[in-house]
């Protein structure tokens, strides 16, 4: 596969599109639509958001309601209103050139939230009731409200995910391999994000302020976003520049609990002191002219840590300029750094030390920390180009550059060579058409291209630098009277090594029926893969733990299937909750793991031939009082197996609840969030072969607690992370957090 000759046809591609581009707005005679938003009472709505479905125009309403969108190509358009609290409308409307069409909307108020848009699983904009996958969504006011730090935070209160140390299992479906390869793929703004040494996902890289909500497929998206997608997906949804000038400045500091057992303070005097933890955020945004604006990040965070050896500072800047460059597309451009000096505490010294890094003798004069310092700076540039080249055509063009760089410490904390570290690059762009031949009636094709190039201290010479990958991908979407069917299909090439290739189709198809005006089942099937990471691959390393490469390593593969209900019980006309519950089986095939091999006396990664996950997930959600009263749940049952020898795949929990309840009293707020996990049904005991404990588990039960106030455009909110002080693991000989508050003040301007 010549990848040279691939980007040359994706840059004439573009360059073509936007031609067309240029010819169609030139020719085109436009309109305009505009109107009111309110209330059933008559209060106007300011904040609302009113857009043209399936196209880039839209508005958000004035102080007075009012809102107007164009210039708009001719044509039939669905026009949608949507404001927090009110039940979304949507009508069909007809765009005459020369004429401004005014249409009002009347958007009655609600107990739930029954209508969240998603982006997620089809490739363009849809309701969470039309789709047929199980989506969980958290809003930037969840984000808010929980003073969430980084994305890996605001993971731990979504149903059915858990985090083994920083590695996301989405129902399961990953285990712990020390934070190698991952089968979660990040999405920003429908472009993916994952590290180019080891396929991690970066969380520390996207600033949370700026982030309009995250989405999180539970099941395979391969049929949509390559292999990896193979357990899931998260999509993070960043925001636009507002209409006048904003800037937000917020500032927080804190600190752990002192050490509660005598027996680990004795083993670490600073564990008898409360380890502070802070940071600070200024965030700008304005527009520039009514065509541009954009957006400003810049964070510093500080964690002394609850652990010894395991502090960090980091600085992150990010940004995103939007160019209206016409009446119909638009070009968005998201650029970020970070800058992270850590401590990272890989493994303890034992149950009755475990605040303390441990070591490892490998025999003879070699042995491995339990630690790790390291300078890792991140750069990332996400260029996008979006037209509507016609009322039912939409056109989108994507690049990404996704830079790493990491170089160990020396004792005196200074950085070396990165020579003795990594260096990775992730490259790739994609181009996509949609297409609405008829009301009800979508089709979607597109191309994407990647290469992946690293050099790592951590493999050894025989190691390729580049693992490029093309893809083709087409879904059709039709609707049937209340039966929405959705098929898709994509193929991947992956050259593994000089010569050698492999590659996969993966389909997937699904099925809505509505069931009324609040309920909707659905039926899904998908297939998914990943193609093993370079470092799964080819890591040499006994720096940590003894690894050993595995260059044989095959693809994994799954096959999954969904029944699922979504709806609202209604009590008169007014619903009483939300309530999303689903059944799911996953069979994997050749699933990666590491595994000890003792005639090497060190770990390699391998394939398990088949495994089995398979149970159910139920999610409520209620307004008890809309604004004022809050609740939701959701708890997941895991029978996890390897079918090879019968036993429960490690690291898996079966039983799985996040809980919430929020309150607001005029200027006061106050909320509990309880996350509860039974321990795993096995644990690998090979890591207990070279680090003592590491066969011990434990459950999880952990309560967060905040209470806070708003005053003349002020927040300050004290937040209680695990109130109970409960201690559990984490994952694997990593203590979990103890009990830790912080108070966060903010303002916006």
């Amino acid at each position: 596969m010549n990848i040279r000759k691939t980007w040359r046809k994706f840059a004439v591609c573009l360059c073509v599109s936007w031609a067309l581009a240029g010819t169609n707005a030139a020719g085109a005679q436009d309109g305009a639509v505009a109107g009111r938003v309110t209330s059933t009472t008559g209060d106007p709505l300011p904040g609302a958001n009113v857009v043209l479905l399936d196209t880039t125009y839209g508005d958000a309403t004035s102080e007075d309601g009012t809102y107007r969108i164009g210039p708009v190509p001719i044509g039939s358009y669905r026009i949608q209103a949507s404001s927090v609290g009110f039940a979304t409308e949507i009508r069909q409307i007809d765009v005459v050139a020369d004429e401004t069409v005014y249409v009002d909307f009347f958007l009655e108020p609600i107990a739930v939230e029954s209508r969240e848009i998603v982006v997620t699983t089809t490739r363009r904009t849809a309701d969470a009731g039309d789709i047929a996958a199980s989506v969980s969504v958290l809003t930037a006011d969840d984000l808010v409200e929980r003073n969430i730090l980084a994305l890996d935070d605001a993971l731990q209160y979504v149903p059915g995910v858990q985090l083994t140390g920083n590695e996301v299992n989405i129902r399961g479906s990953s285990g712990f391999s020390y934070n190698t390869g991952s089968r979660v793929l990040l999405l920003v703004d429908g472009m993916p994000m994952l590290s180019p040494d080891a396929e991690r996902i970066p969380f520390d890289l996207i600033p949370v302020h700026q982030i309009e909500r995250i989405e999180v497929l539970k099941g395979p998206g391969s049929a949509l976003y390559g292999g990896g997608a193979l357990g899931g997906i998260i999509h993070v949804i960043t925001k636009t520049y507002p209409a006048k000038p904003e800037t937000f400045v917020e500032i927080y500091g804190g600190a752990y609990q002192p050490a509660h057992h005598d027996i680990w303070r004795r083993q670490w005097k600073d564990g008898e002191n409360p380890r502070p933890l802070g940071g600070i955020a200024i965030n700008h945004a304005r527009p520039l002219s009514p065509n541009t604006g954009f957006w400003t990040n810049l964070t510093y965070r500080y964690d002394a840590s609850h652990l010894n050896m395991n502090s960090s500072r980091s600085l992150q800047g990010f940004s995103k300029f939007t160019w209206r460059t016409s009446p119909d597309s638009h070009v968005n451009i998201l650029a970020g750094v970070n800058r992270k000096t850590s401590d990272t505490f890989i493994y303890w010294n034992g149950a009755r030390d475990a605040l303390n890094p441990g070591s490892t003798n490998l025999g003879g004069s070699i042995s491995s920390s339990g630690t790790s310092d390291n300078l890792t700076q991140h750069a990332s540039l996400l260029p996008a180009y979006t037209n509507a080249l016609s009322a039912s055509t939409l056109l989108q063009a994507k690049a990404r550059l996704f830079g790493i760089f990491i170089q160990p410490l020396d004792d005196d904390k200074n950085p070396k060579p990165l020579s003795k570290g990594t260096i990775g690059f992730r490259y790739g762009g994609e181009v996509q058409l949609d297409y609405e031949p008829a009301p009800g009636r979508y089709i979607i094709a597109g191309l994407s291209g990647d290469a992946n190039l690293t050099n790592s201290s951590f493999t050894g010479a025989d190691a390729p630098r580049s693992q490029p990958e093309v893809a083709a991908f087409t879904q059709w979407e039709e609707e049937i009277g209340r039966v929405k069917i959705t098929g898709g299909l994509r193929f991947d090439t992956y050259r593994i090594r000089q010569g050698e290739t492999l590659s996969k189709l993966s389909p997937r198809t699904s099925a809505t029926i509505s069931m009324g005006p609040s309920w909707t089942v659905r039926l899904a099937y998908g297939e998914g893969f990943r193609a093993p990471s370079v470092l799964e691959r080819f890591v040499e390393s006994s720096d940590h733990l003894p690894i050993v490469s595995n260059p044989d390593l095959k693809p994994e593969t799954s096959r999954s299937y969904e029944v699922g209900v979504r709806g609202q019980p209604l009590f008169g006309d007014a619903p009483l909750f939300t309530i999303d519950a689903a059944l799911f089986l996953s069979q994997y095939r050749e699933l990666i793991e590491p595994k000890f091999t003792p005639e090497e006396r060190a770990f390699r990664f391998t394939n398990f031939t088949r495994a089995r996950i398979r149970g159910g997930e139920l999610e409520l959600r209620a307004d008890i009082l809309p604004g004022r009263a809050s609740l939701h749940t959701g708890y997941t049952y895991l029978d996890a197996k390897d079918l090879e020898t019968e036993e429960s795949l490690a690291f898996r929990s079966t039983h799985l609840l996040k809980a919430g309840a929020t309150l607001t009293v005029g200027p006061l707020e106050s909320g509990v969030d309880l996350r509860l996990a039974s321990a795993p049904e096995r644990v690998a005991s090979d890591f207990a072969r070279f680090i003592r404990d590491a066969e011990l588990s434990s459950p999880i039960q952990v309560m967060d607690v905040r209470i806070g106030a708003s005053w003349r455009g002020i927040r300050a909110t004290l937040h209680i992370r695990n109130a109970l002080n409960y201690h559990y693991l984490s994952r694997p000989a990593l203590l979990g957090s103890p009990r830790h508050a912080f108070l966060q003040i903010s303002t916006r301007m």
